[in-house]
């Protein structure tokens, strides 16, 4: 009832204490208290609001007071809400409104707000006024003494739990006042409340009220419970000297010890009441005094806090007591009170403990500059807070673990913000004020140290970073002493950053990005070789694992402490810091030449093998272990020799292997010692593979490390063919085991198979016999499922099965005896009767049985793939007796048409019938390549082929032509090897044989078609040119086909021969001519003819004899000619074009290239179009090419060299320079590739040949080829190709301000609309087509400009600008491109593109060289372009960027003359800028222009080395490098 007034909505707690006295009062005076407190709360309830008025407006008297003692405005003091009644009021009022809104309301004001609007209740003002009111009526008696003791209890412990008590005191002094008539002698307990309450109101305000008494009764002590309270109140009353007696101590502590839970939180308030007292009244004490009294009472806190851990252990251990009983004796009534009384209690006295404003505000108060209010000197206060730090620092020790345990550090988040703030800010101000050293820590980095570890990530990262770059003095100090001279020690701040670090990362906060710059792990090194422990080292190691640019700014004493500290751990940064910068590297080759180096190194080589892995890639022949270990030194060598190996054996240890590599190379002079090396390393790698299959299964594989030990293997094996036997059984068994489709172990283990498993071998006889190792592979359970196809989806076990197939073609080669007849089965129906690698391969394995005697006559009528497979489970499940041989209509069926069709169309002429063992497929030249798998093989065909047209056989010949069986068997007659040609011949003869019994509508006209092709054939096994045997398998399709067009015509022309014509095409010119209505249809199929069977030079002689390609290039630009057929004569011309002969004597007889040039005069060419003249033009520049240009780059004499005729390159390069007009960027991909790609080999061919003539002497013309016309044009095509906005306005603003016509036309063309709105000509709405086409360079595709990018750039260097020296008087007359100002603008355009172009991409040592060499030809001598290039920002910091990478990418002393050059005008540009009156980038300067002049390697090494150490500052200053 009483909370559901509203009366206690923030003061809940103080009825609690009311009533807790009240049942504590004695029985004989209770009633009357009962009487007294019903009669005060009914008043209140009734008629709250003058009492809550009243409560109000001293809070608001006791703030203003405040505010005058501390002469402040009352406006910077005013509480949140100024009067308590309004404030219920409005509660009331939403109440009424909504009863779920209270709790809302609660909500909004903080716990500090309540404690400072409401410190008290109501019920004070009422229960004081009605207490006057009686004892005024008993005029002097004692009859309201219960009541007045009562409410003295009450009001006591009501003031000791106040935070700011003036307000409260304020209210007892006032209706005190009313009492003034009383007599003390009736009431002594009112003098002595008034005299103890009075310690808080200022003198200024205090009133003495009641006269003091002669003498008093000795203090009644109450019971136990309170005994604690009361002992403190009476001993603060009576001064210092009683409070800090020994006794007095003793009976506290003692007290405190028998404190019932509930009362410590009230006990904790009177101490946190007497602490605050002391502070705001510290000027009043001696200086010992105040002290003593904080220290007195922060004890008297941390024992409140441990007794109130206690009661909490004690709790937790009688619930788990009662939870171990059996149900029958546990009271859950008195189990759930000791759970809610007692289990909790430290979350409450906690946060009232560490969140009093007192310590709050004073933690570290100077330090931050933000000291509270006071009336203290400045002396003072920096005395009482240095104090008051410790004091507050020592609670913190002892509440952090509690709140850590309850996941309540937030508590406490105040006093850990103020150490951060205030470290920092030491810290800063140590920065500022340059090296400083301090010994003496302050007191916010002893909070720092005792509180770490409870502190927030963040807030650790933050002070440790900002530690990490105070100046070196204040982290590491010398200290004198007395046999060493100086000693390099740790300061404070190092000890506190070593134990922040090494705590941090043991409880692995620093897993992510922690280190941010060069003096955090500068600061590193410093603690690291001062103060090195196991947890520092590995810090330090993950920062450089994390990032390796930091290896660069680590000192060379921190790598020279790790070598010398010599733990794991330390050398494992010193090989990181080896590996990751060559000054380090430098170093350490120093540190190992240094005397009595070698000596330690011999003695523990075994820690030192990973510093020599990771220095051997970084120099040359490894000559950091060649330095180690001197040739004369055998038995050291010895040592290591022995030492090596066992650390090889565990699995992992792959940087070891490097070491085993130097140490081959260092016994190549003893071909006896590296045999036994290697041996031995042999015998290593076979069992650590051994090793890593057997774990396989157990545990997580590494694919790269079994690939490199794979590729170990078999390069030893070829130097040392002996291993153990045993060792080579385990490693097949447990290789087969665990990886049997693996690709990698069946390659090496064929390979192993090859180099052990010979004959003149002795050690072969001891190892796994062949027929076993057939046998372990033949009968796996993986052999079936690797080796048969699937009928349904991709094969994906193309590669092992090769690897497998490779396997069994060894051992059969060197063991035949595994031969045996039941494998025919499984290798036909391995078998695809294509031309892969696989089948040619399983093919070969079939020819090998045969030829150990085993024969395939049970297989006859041969199948393959998987209906090979279920014809013999039908054998084997229904017998001989039922055995069927399948027909041949069953055995063609599994054909397919169209890839037997594709396999006419690209036959493979140099392939052989009997099969040589390794023959490699010779696949023909042609346009379109195709996958060999796509492709059956004749060899198998044509001996399938001849037993199904055995005489014997039932022959079905219009199935055999539908198939295009036929087909394939004529395009064998134009096979180079004369087995293949007689078979084909064979087979023809076989099929005339059953045509001429056959009985079918077309068997005639068949007929007579063989008839006139054997009457062509004038000699033995004579071979056809491609295109006949094309024309001939065509023929005979369209004989079956009487329903089209060419039946009757194709019958036509036949009828009127009486033999084929073999050096002609038969019918060319009736077709090509045509005039019968279907006469393009003729021309379609006749020059396809011509296009399919364009396939060598005999195809071409053909060609040629008959003058075809006069008539089709003729007959290209006739009206007649439409654009299907001129794109067919566009093919043909490429097919020619791959052919050597025909691509020379069609430019030189037929002028191909003239011809192609009056198709380029076109104002518009569609992207078909262009894509096949780009290709054909490729075509012809390629294989005119051939070797040509390799051949000038080997050194021999140029006298026996074959050159291109110049004027043929020039008119290649005037064909594409005519091309480039049409380039655009909905070209194809391909073809855009292609076009750039070919631009720029012929520049670059260009440019040899003018080299070479110009050593042989000879007279050259028109050197500089490209023009800037040209280039404007190139760079106007790219920016659209590339979209790239910048150039496209750069060049439209140079070419207005310079009038380029042709440019200027090519941009307004660009921005014009698509098409007059007058015209529909074809013309146009073609051009509209092809121009709103999809390109490459369009959204939402995924062209990648990079391989146009690299030739392109190779193009633009081969320009060469010229610069004309012409005044500026007449260079107004120059508008267009004979303007020397153009010419510097493009030629700065097009380095800035360079630049870009490289920067924006991945680096490419070799475009970064040549990029730099034309900059040095063509822009450095030109002082305007380089004032121009040094101007612009993003240009320069593409240039360093450049330089940097270049550095980066340093290989060794071959690249000498390269960095040379780039160091040469990095410095021309510093001196452009000058930056070079600096006295040693002068120096600098004059030493790299001497080594260049001179070619002294050894300067050039060290030019390098200096500038690459020097050139980032001066260049971040000078080239605003990034």
């Amino acid at each position: 009832v009483l909370h559901d007034s509203g009366v206690f909505e923030y003061t809940w707690k103080e009825l609690e204490l009311w009533l807790e006295h009240l049942e504590n009062t004695v029985e004989a005076k209770k009633e009357a208290v009962i009487q007294f407190l019903e009669r005060v709360l009914v008043k209140l309830v009734t008629s709250p609001y003058p009492y809550t008025d009243k409560a109000a407006d001293l809070v608001q008297e006791a703030s203003i007071l405040q505010v005058n003692l501390f002469k402040q405005d009352v406006d910077n003091v005013s509480i949140p809400i100024s009067h308590i009644d309004d404030a219920l009021d409005m509660i009331d009022v939403l109440v009424e409104g909504n009863e779920g809104l209270d709790e809302e309301i609660g909500s909004t004001l903080s716990e500090d707000m309540v404690a400072s609007t409401f410190p008290f209740s109501a019920v004070v003002p009422c229960a004081l006024e009605t207490r006057n009111k009686l004892l005024l009526e008993c005029d002097g008696s004692t009859k309201g003494g219960s009541i007045v003791d009562y409410l003295i209890t009450v009001c006591t412990d009501l003031l000791h739990s106040q935070r700011d008590p003036l307000a409260l005191c304020l209210m007892f002094q006032l209706y005190d006042r009313e009492l003034q008539s009383l007599s003390s002698s009736n009431y002594p307990q009112l003098y002595q409340f008034s005299h103890y309450y009075c310690l808080w109101i200022p003198q200024q305000t205090k009133e003495t009220l009641f006269q003091p008494l002669s003498s008093l009764s000795e203090d009644r002590f109450p019971s136990l419970d309170s005994s604690f309270s009361s002992l403190l109140k009476h001993s603060y009353e009576k001064g210092a000297a009683c409070l800090l007696e020994e006794g007095v101590k003793e009976k506290l502590n003692e007290a405190i010890l028998h404190l019932r839970p509930q009362k410590l939180l009230l006990a904790s308030k009177h101490v946190l009441l007497y602490l605050k007292t002391t502070v705001e009244n510290f000027s009043s004490f001696s200086n010992n005094s105040g002290l003593t009294f904080l220290l007195f009472f922060v004890d008297l806190l941390k024992n409140i806090l441990l007794r109130g851990n206690d009661i909490e252990l004690c709790s937790q251990q009688e619930k788990e007591n009662a939870q171990t009983k059996p149900d029958l004796f546990v009271d859950m009534e008195s189990l759930t009170a000791v759970e809610t009384s007692n289990d909790k209690i430290l979350d409450v006295l906690l946060p009232l403990v560490f969140k009093h404003p007192t310590l709050e505000s004073w933690f570290l108060a100077v330090e931050q500059h933000s000291v509270p209010h006071h009336n203290l000197s400045p002396l003072t206060v920096k005395h009482l807070s240095a104090h008051l730090n410790n004091c507050i620092l020592e609670l913190l020790k002892v509440g952090c673990p509690m709140l850590q345990a309850r996941n309540q550090l937030l508590v406490i988040s105040r006093y850990f913000e103020a150490v951060t703030k205030t470290v920092l800010k030491e810290l800063q101000y140590g920065r500022r004020g340059g090296s400083k050293t301090y010994f003496a820590r302050s007191q916010q980095l002893e909070a720092l140290q005792d509180l770490h570890m409870y502190m927030d990530s963040q807030q650790l990262e933050e002070v440790t970073l900002a530690m990490l770059q105070v100046p070196k003095a204040n982290l590491a100090t010398k200290k004198s002493e007395t046999s060493s001279g100086k000693k390099s020690c740790l300061s404070a701040y190092g000890e506190i950053l070593v134990q922040l670090l090494t705590e941090s990362y043991q409880r692995g906060s620093l897993k992510e990005d922690f280190f941010f710059s060069r003096e955090h792990i500068q600061g590193m090194g410093i603690l690291l070789s001062t103060a090195a422990t196991e947890e520092l080292e590995k810090v330090f190691m993950h920062a450089i694992e994390k990032e390796p640019v930091f290896a660069q700014a680590v000192g060379v004493d921190t790598q020279i402490f790790c070598l010398n500290h010599a733990t794991e751990t330390s050398l494992s940064i010193a090989a990181l810091l080896i590996q990751y910068c060559r000054t380090h590297l430098l170093q350490f080759e120093l540190w190992c030449l240094k005397h009595g180096t070698g000596e330690y190194l011999r003695q523990n080589m075994g820690l030192f093998l990973p510093l020599i892995n990771v220095s051997k890639p970084l120099t040359n022949e490894c000559q950091v272990l060649s330095k180690l270990l001197p040739s004369l030194q055998v038995e050291d060598l010895t040592d290591l020799v022995e030492m090596l190996p066992v650390a090889l054996d565990a699995v992992g240890s792959i940087e070891h292997w490097a070491a085993a590599d130097a140490i081959s190379r260092a016994l190549e002079s003893s071909e006896e010692k590296v045999y036994s090396w290697k041996k031995c390393l042999l015998a290593v790698c076979i069992k650590q593979l051994i090793l890593i299959y057997s774990n396989s299964k157990e545990q997580e594989t590494h694919p790269e490390m079994e690939t490199a030990m794979l590729s170990r293997l078999e390069e030893l094996l070829h130097s040392v063919a002996e291993v153990v036997p045993e060792d080579w059984h385990n490693f097949v068994k447990m290789g087969l085991k665990y990886h049997y489709k693996d690709q990698d172990f069946m390659k090496t283990l064929n390979a192993a198979i090859n180099l052990l498993y010979q004959k003149e071998m002795y050690l072969s006889q001891r190892l796994v016999k062949p027929s076993i190792l057939y046998m372990m592979i033949t009968q796996h359970s993986l052999f079936l499922s690797t080796m048969l196809r699937s009928r349904e989806g991709a094969d994906t076990n193309v590669h092992t099965r090769e690897a497998l197939v490779d396997i069994l073609l060894t051992l059969v080669k060197r063991c035949p005896e595994v031969c045996e007849s039941n494998h025919f089965a499984v290798l036909l129906g391995a078998y695809g009767a294509t031309l892969s690698v696989v089948d040619q391969k399983i093919l070969l394995l079939l020819k090998l049985y045969e030829k150990n005697g085993l024969s395939l006559v049970n297989f006859r009528i041969l199948l393959w793939g998987p209906a090979a497979v279920e014809h013999h489970k039908t054998c084997k499940s229904l017998g001989k007796s039922l055995w069927q041989q399948p027909s041949m209509e069953e055995i063609l069926n599994l054909l397919d048409q169209e890839m037997v069709m594709k396999t006419i169309l690209h036959f493979p002429q140099h392939r052989h019938l009997l099969l040589q063992e390794e023959e490699q497929i010779l696949q023909g030249k042609g346009k379109n390549k195709v996958d060999l798998q796509d492709l059956y093989d004749p060899c198998f065909l044509l001996q399938l082929f001849s037993e199904l047209l055995r005489p014997e056989c039932v022959v079905g010949c219009p199935k055999f032509i539908d198939i295009n069986a036929l087909g394939l068997t004529i395009a064998a007659l134009s096979s180079y090897d004369h087995n293949m040609r007689a078979a084909a011949y064979y087979v023809l003869g076989s099929f005339r044989f059953h045509l001429e019994g056959a009985r079918f509508r077309e068997q005639k006209q068949l007929l007579y078609l063989m008839d006139v092709v054997q009457n062509g054939i004038r000699q033995p096994n004579l071979r056809f040119t491609f295109p006949l045997t094309l024309y001939i398998a065509r023929v005979a399709q369209h004989m079956l086909k009487p329903e089209e067009h060419m039946y009757t015509k194709l019958n036509k022309f036949l009828l009127s021969l009486q033999y084929l014509n073999l050096k002609k095409v038969p019918g060319f010119f009736q077709l090509f001519y045509s005039f019968d209505i279907e006469h393009k249809l003729e021309r379609k199929w006749v020059l396809a003819i011509i296009g399919e069977g364009l396939r060598d030079k005999h195809c071409y002689e053909l060609y040629d004899y008959q003058r075809i390609f006069h008539v089709i290039l003729s007959f290209f630009h006739s009206p007649l000619c439409d654009e299907a057929t001129q794109h067919q004569i566009l093919e043909i011309l490429q097919n020619a074009a791959f052919i050597t002969k025909a691509a020379y004597e069609l430019i030189r007889d037929h002028s191909l290239l003239t011809w192609l040039l009056f198709i380029l005069q076109k104002r518009f060419l569609e992207n078909k179009m262009l894509n096949y003249i780009i290709f054909l033009v490729h075509t012809l520049w390629v294989t005119n090419l051939g070797d040509k240009q390799k051949s000038l780059q080997m050194p021999c004499g140029l006298e026996n060299q074959k050159f291109l005729p110049l004027q043929l390159v020039n008119e290649f390069l005037h064909v594409l320079l005519k091309l480039l007009k049409h380039i655009r960027a909905n070209l194809e991909f391909a073809q855009l590739t292609q076009f750039f790609s070919l631009l720029s080999s012929i520049l670059e061919y260009r440019a040899m040949v003018i080299e070479a003539f110009k050593e042989m002497g000879r007279f050259t013309v028109n050197e500089h080829v490209l023009s800037i016309k040209d280039i404007m044009l190139l760079l106007h095509k790219w920016s659209i190709i590339g979209k790239d906005v910048k150039l496209q306005d750069d060049l439209q603003t140079i070419a207005q301000q310079y009038q380029t016509k042709e440019l200027l036309k090519n941009i307004k063309e660009k921005n014009k609309p698509q098409a007059p709105f007058r015209t529909s000509s074809q013309f146009v709405q073609k051009k509209n087509q092809s121009e709103t086409d999809q390109g490459p360079a369009s959204e939402g595709s995924t062209f990648d400009l990079e391989e146009c990018l690299s030739p392109l750039r190779l193009v633009l260097m081969h320009w060469e600008p010229l610069f004309l020296n012409i005044s500026t008087e007449c260079s107004n007359e120059h508008n267009e491109y004979g303007n020397p100002g153009l010419t510097c603008k493009i030629v700065y355009l097009v380095f800035r593109w360079l630049v870009k172009s490289l920067v924006d991409r991945s680096f490419h040592k070799q475009n970064v060289l040549l990029t730099f060499k034309w900059f040095k030809s063509y822009i450095l001598p030109n002082t305007t372009v380089v004032q121009e290039t040094i101007m612009h920002g993003a240009l320069k910091s593409g240039i360093f960027k450049l330089y940097r990478s270049f550095h980066d990418a340093f290989e060794g002393t071959s690249d000498l003359n390269d960095l040379s050059l780039l160091n040469y005008i990095m410095l021309r540009l510093m001196d452009s800028q000058g930056l070079m009156e600096n006295e040693y980038l002068g120096t600098v300067k004059r030493f790299c222009i001497s080594a260049m002049e001179e070619n002294d390697t050894e300067k050039k090494g060290n030019v390098s080395f200096q500038q690459k150490r020097q050139m980032g500052s001066y260049a971040y200053s000078g080239l605003s490098a990034p």
